[in-house]
């Protein structure tokens, strides 16, 4: 019995001692990424991915300090890897791939992650704010509309009220959007 008690005991050390260190090399990452360092914030959350398995939430940090140093495509690999993990925070993750996709003026890939967003949580306003943005620079403006209008609902007293109305007031004298062209005979 007391052989037993030793061995587990020692695995009861082992496994602290790699808890600790986890999160002591989580904390040296999270306070790199808190004192703008994206650099050395990404390469502690690669480390801690290799160490310790894949985490979502850590994906997010690292597609964050992709979008800080200008590598919007890595940014969006980031978080689209991060997406795929059980119990994930697809709508962040989602909404954080449409603002690297919106930063590159891949407004219709913008388009796809805000929607995605929006899937995931039907109640992410910003996502409902960001799509609406990237339909005015598509010019689908109905559906920008309708996104400014479902972004309101959700956050009535927000301070951007009144430019939002007033983009809803220009979205209305705007052409509709075509969804045929007229064929020539």
């Amino acid at each position: 019995m007391s052989r037993k008690i030793k061995i587990i005991s020692v695995l009861l050390f082992f496994i602290g001692t790699f808890c600790c260190f986890a999160s002591e090399l989580y904390d040296r990452a999270f306070a790199a990424y808190k004192n703008n360092s994206p650099e050395e914030a990404r390469r502690l959350f690669l480390q801690l991915i290799e160490e310790e398995g894949p985490d979502a939430s850590v994906y997010n940090y690292i597609g964050v300090t992709y979008y800080q140093t200008g590598d919007f495509e890595k940014s969006i690999g980031a978080f689209e890897k991060g997406s795929t993990i059980p119990f994930a925070n697809r709508a962040l993750l989602y909404f954080n791939a449409g603002n690297s996709a919106f930063a590159l003026n891949d407004f219709a890939r913008a388009e796809k992650f805000y929607t995605s967003s929006i899937a995931a949580d039907d109640e992410y306003s910003s996502a409902y704010l960001n799509r609406a943005n990237a339909r005015v620079k598509l010019e689908k403006f109905k559906d920008a509309f309708a996104d400014y209008d479902a972004y309101l609902k959700l956050e009535p007293e927000t301070e951007q009220k009144d430019s939002i109305e007033a983009m809803m007031k220009l979205l209305e004298t705007k052409e509709p959007e075509e969804t045929e062209k007229p064929q020539k005979k």
